[in-house]
């Protein structure tokens, strides 16, 4: 690892506070909370696992309990070079985020390997998680945690918003046009819904029938969508998760439909705590980590994307500069 690069006074914060911004966010005392009892889950949907000692330095202090899952398992190589041991698992599946399922495969995974922890923290690869800020949220750690909850009903395309803030619209042309990247899921969580809601043989999923048959109002068409690169189960929720979560898996269902649904058909929307965060889809906005860094880590609990890969573009040192930059001050607070 070029970790000495950190040591470089470019890369401190000390030494880079002219804006007046800067400096408000350096004497706030940002510094990371430690979450012992929660075990953080940090998911990859490609097999990029160059990033995985810098990802390591970054979250071990907050999180003792640590676990990697992606596709596949890394070279040793990679391996070799993390400073602590690290527990890796793998999917066994196809990469990529078109595969639908590769990261919650993980979760259902790891929490079926029965760690004693009060919950299970969920964390996308490149995800930029606040962990400052995460107090609010931990307080609730016997709560499930997740961003804003859309309901739609297959055929229909309707929605409505179920989580905080209130503030927040749902937009159904934004949905509608969304659609056509869960398509190839129509038929196939059509079917997982109809199974859920007409099968009596488990208390969990009979639980999660009646709750989805209810949000239907009779029908067995209605799903719940939301941003899932983040989220929280609780020990408690956690068997009734994986029990569900397998009916999805077997059949791809996509992340973002497969998560919220499940939330939503296991608890009541007022206990589940609404995440904080911002997420830039628009490619001008996704180069540089830095000015997202600053910008979103006063009161968000996450942003993303926050990709460390660029650290290994030597042919854009402007986008390496920046990312080694992020990582640098993130592990020096």
């Amino acid at each position: 690892m070029d970790l000495e690069k950190c040591q470089h006074s470019s890369y401190m914060f000390n030494a880079r506070i002219a804006s007046p911004f800067r400096r408000r966010f350096v004497t706030r005392n940002h510094t990371h909370k430690s979450f012992p009892d929660i075990l953080l889950v940090i998911t990859f949907n490609y097999a990029i696992y160059d990033v995985l000692p810098y990802l390591d330095l970054m979250y071990r202090q907050s999180f003792p309990q640590r676990i990697y899952c992606g596709p596949s398992q890394p070279c040793s190589s990679i391996l070799n070079n993390m400073t602590e041991e690290i527990v890796f698992v793998s999917a066994n599946v196809q990469a990529g985020v078109k595969s639908g399922d590769v990261v919650y495969r993980c979760m259902l995974k790891v929490i079926n390997m029965n760690y004693d922890v009060a919950g299970f923290l969920h964390l996308g690869d490149d995800v930029a998680l606040n962990t400052w800020n995460l107090q609010d949220l931990y307080k609730h750690k016997d709560k499930p945690w997740q961003k804003i909850l859309l309901k739609s009903h297959l055929g229909d395309a309707q929605c409505g918003e179920f989580a905080p803030p209130p503030s927040y619209k749902c937009n159904r042309k934004k949905i509608e046009a969304t659609w056509s990247n869960f398509t190839p899921y129509k038929e196939r969580l059509l079917k997982v819904l109809k199974y859920i809601t007409n099968n009596q043989n488990t208390t969990d999923v009979q639980q999660c029938g009646i709750r989805l048959s209810q949000l239907s109002e009779g029908r067995n068409t209605s799903f719940v969508f939301g941003i899932s690169d983040f989220y929280y189960v609780p020990k408690t929720m956690a068997k009734a998760f994986s029990t569900i979560g397998q009916l999805f898996s077997d059949e791809g269902i996509w992340l973002e439909i497969t998560v919220p649904t499940i939330m939503v058909c296991l608890r009541d929307f007022e206990d589940i705590q609404h995440i904080r965060g911002k997420d830039y889809w628009l490619p001008s906005d996704r180069k540089f980590i830095m000015p997202r860094f600053l910008k979103h880590s006063q009161n968000n609990h996450y942003f993303h994307p926050a990709k460390l890969s660029p650290i290994f573009q030597y042919e854009d040192l402007q986008r390496q500069n920046d990312t080694l930059d992020y990582f640098c001050n993130y592990v020096r607070m």
